[in-house]
């Protein structure tokens, strides 16, 4: 694990302590999680925004597009992708993946 060094001011530091106390875990952990959590509803919020697509998101989280697809759906996010979609892509991937045996 890598070191950074990071200037922080007191409601940063006031939010990472709350955490750390409420979940009784050190204080890098809890930036570590608040950090992680930042990166997703950062790609929620401008995949809301209509900037990039489900795939894009995918990557960047380092999820499958079925697992972001959860997520919007635990959330209640609307997700630009029927069902119907996703099975056609799936059936598009079973035909491609045949095809290269």
């Amino acid at each position: 694990m890598s070191i950074m060094s990071l200037r922080l001011g007191k409601e940063e530091i006031n939010i990472i302590s709350r955490l750390s106390k409420q979940k009784k875990e050190p204080k890098s952990e809890a930036a570590r999680e608040l950090l992680r959590y930042g990166w997703v509803f950062y790609w929620l919020k401008i995949y809301s925004e209509k900037k990039v697509s489900v795939g894009k998101m995918a990557e960047e989280l380092n999820l499958s597009v079925n697992e972001v697809l959860d997520l919007f759906a635990g959330l209640g996010i609307e997700s630009s992708i029927s069902y119907d979609d996703y099975l056609e892509g799936f059936e598009s991937l079973k035909s491609l993946k045949k095809s290269l045996k």
